[in-house]
């Protein structure tokens, strides 16, 4: 659970360190992200322009007009139509996306064990809700979808339980462990000297100012009331070596995780604040990354020239249109200084000379609009298809009640099969690690129900249900079906082959797969008992049925004539004597 440490023995008073080695680092970290950054440039200027925090540091610049390069918005319609098919599919604020269970199915089958774990889901996402999360993750995705890396910064909340802080390209800087896994993540923004003095300065429970590192600057800002001007802060954290914590020991200096705010630029070697964390507190998922880039890359990336060559067929287009309809004029030297009107209804009065022409066009311009429309349409197309927005445009557009996962992966197979490793990826760097912080933030918080005996020990997994999710799945459901529906065509034929099949595995498999409720089937003991039941009904029924129909035939024998000649009297061998 990462929570900041108060301090060791209420000791609320953050510890100061030296910051001259944690700023040596991010500057090399900085350093190596240089080569990105013109890259992350360009794909501000072209798709997102609003994203990015590269030369717009002041207060003055951030509501400048950034979108000057973009005519046609092609690209920035499809990074948006991707976040918000990403959103719907797998993070889908409307509808249930995960599901928690145990490995140990017999657990499962347990009335006890599945209420908890619906009570749990249902706290988790209730929280989720209250949070700042979904907000949150369009801004990933979309991160995501441009840029190819989002980091999302997680802080513990009083009022919420959690809440994040996503990242945008250019503010900050990461890198890897040995695992290839994303440990350290360093920040760059700005404060104004209110909230530094507020966050960093004042301690109320103390009732004393810190302004350890705080720069003369800052402190003559403060005193001169200048309290929103901004302050360059950088915010680090990594992992504290062995050297530098005591694993037996709890306080900020001694969490796994630190965590340091100093002020840049700052006259004195000294942080401003020093926290500490038990697990590394962002999440870092990336598009797609290479071995030995800590970067991803992204379809941004890859179509940023599909992108940038679209402006300029839509720039080219726009000029021949305007050529045609407004073409460079030619007159004689006659009419120099004279009035003329290229308007409609003008006049313009012109003597040609010796049979020559008076006000015409420079030339004709007759530019073949659908050969660049169609070339334009294909370019278009190109871009979308490389931002899965065919896909996505469905699965939004398409009445939510009605779509399942079958139709989506029957129509978008293809695209399905491409998106399998980002899916995973973001799973497996976003989704994994974010469940369990909330979760144990809400274990902390004694918001979850106290667990039933039979959990004791065991361990819980993360199942996600989300219409992607199940889409990847449902190529399993389609083989089952496949399998079955084969099957029964050949029952009429060889009623045997139904001895192959176990029905109720067949159809809990595909209950699973499209990721219905466990509570939608019975557990296997019910199952035993209601067919227990129904055998000793119909028993029941088939003895009745005996029961009376030897009855009826009693009835019949006793009602019988075996006095006079009959048919009966003959078969005793009764009958009349001569």
């Amino acid at each position: 659970m990462p929570i900041i440490s108060p301090g060791n023995l209420g000791d609320n008073i953050p510890p100061h360190g030296k910051k001259s080695t944690v700023l040596k680092r991010y500057v090399t970290l900085e350093n190596d992200r240089s080569s990105w950054r013109n890259h992350w440039m360009e794909i501000s200027d072209y798709i997102l322009p609003r994203r990015g925090r590269f030369l717009f540091t002041t207060a003055d610049d951030r509501g400048k007009k950034r979108n000057n390069k973009i005519i046609d918005s092609t690209g920035t319609q499809a990074v948006r139509t991707l976040a918000a098919g990403m959103m719907s599919g797998m993070t889908s604020p409307a509808r249930p996306w995960f599901r928690f269970a145990t490995p140990d199915e017999e657990l499962m089958d347990h009335h006890e064990v599945k209420t908890w774990l619906a009570d749990v889901e249902r706290i988790i996402r209730s929280i989720l809700q209250r949070s700042n999360f979904y907000n949150s993750a369009f801004t990933i995705y979309s991160e995501l979808g441009a840029f190819g890396t989002a980091p999302l910064y997680r802080q513990k909340s009083f009022s919420n339980v959690i809440r994040f802080r996503p990242l945008t390209a250019g503010e900050y800087v990461i890198a890897e462990n040995d695992q290839g896994e994303v440990d350290t993540l360093g920040r760059s923004f700005t404060m104004t000297v209110s909230q530094v003095v507020e966050k960093f300065v004042i301690n109320s429970e103390k009732g004393i100012d810190d302004w350890t590192g705080v720069s003369r600057a800052t402190r003559n800002l403060w005193n001169s009331k200048n309290y929103d001007a901004l302050v360059p802060i950088i915010h680090m954290m990594e992992p504290r070596r062995k050297s530098e914590r005591d694993h037996k020991l709890f306080s900020n200096q001694h969490m796994p995780f630190k965590s340091v705010y100093m002020e840049q630029g700052s006259d004195n070697d000294e942080v401003l604040f020093e926290g500490g964390f038990k697990t590394f507190p962002a999440y870092i998922p990336r598009w797609d990354v290479l071995s030995g880039d800590v970067y991803g890359r992204s379809p941004g990336m890859d179509h940023l020239g599909d992108i940038k060559q679209l402006q300029q067929q839509q720039k080219r287009k726009a000029q021949a249109i305007d050529k045609m309809v407004n073409p460079p004029m030619t007159a004689p030297t006659s009419l120099r200084g004279k009035p003329s009107s290229v308007l409609p209804g003008g006049t313009t009065y012109v003597d040609p000379l010796q049979g020559g022409q008076g006000f015409t066009p420079a030339y004709q311009v007759t530019p073949r609009l659908g050969e660049m429309q169609q070339d334009i349409a294909e370019v278009q197309e190109r871009i979308q298809r490389g931002f899965y927005a065919d896909l996505f445009a469905m699965m939004i557009n398409s009445d939510r009640r009605n779509i399942t996962a079958t139709e989506v992966i029957e129509r978008q197979e293809e695209k399905l099969v491409l998106l399998g490793p980002v899916l995973q990826r973001l799973n497996t760097e976003l989704l994994d690690p974010l469940l369990d912080d909330v979760f144990q933030f809400a274990l902390d918080a004694e918001l979850l129900p106290e667990p039933p005996a039979a959990l004791d020990g065991a361990e819980l997994r993360v199942e996600y249900i989300s219409l992607l999710a199940q889409a990847q799945q449902a190529v399993a459901a389609s083989a089952l079906e496949r399998t079955m529906g084969f099957a029964g065509n050949l029952v009429g034929v060889f009623p045997e082959i139904v001895d192959n099949f176990d029905a109720d595995m067949a159809v809990r498999q595909y209950s699973e797969i499209l990721g219905n409720s466990p509570d939608l089937l019975k557990d296997s003991n019910q199952v035993a008992a209601v067919r227990q039941q129904r055998a000793e009904q119909q028993q029941a029924a088939q003895a009745a049925e005996q029961a009376g129909a030897a009855a009826q035939g009693a009835k019949v024998l006793s009602e019988t004539d075996t006095q006079n000649p009959n048919a009966l009297t003959d078969l005793l061998g009764r009958g009349a004597t001569a």
